[in-house]
């Protein structure tokens, strides 16, 4: 019964969560990296302050869609 409760849980909680947390982290990367990408970035100067922190998630975010290797150069990833 605890396996059951715990699949429950899962399937209706958890991966919807995961979905969410996914999607709100691929748009704040491309947010920050919309001018290196040849795009207006509306944030401007205020997401400057945020590359240090998010360089580890941008070697994520294109592991995840299946790159290898970033193809930016200017980036130190990979």
């Amino acid at each position: 019964m605890r396996e059951f409760f715990k699949a429950f849980l899962d399937v209706h909680f958890k991966k919807p969560v995961e979905v969410s947390q996914s999607y709100v982290r691929d748009l704040l990367i491309l947010s920050l990296f919309l001018d290196y990408f040849g795009l207006d970035n509306p944030l401007g100067i205020y997401a400057l302050d945020l590359y240090p922190y998010l360089l580890e998630e941008f070697h994520l975010w294109h592991k995840t869609l299946g790159m290898e290797k970033s193809g930016l150069d200017f980036l130190p990833c990979c």
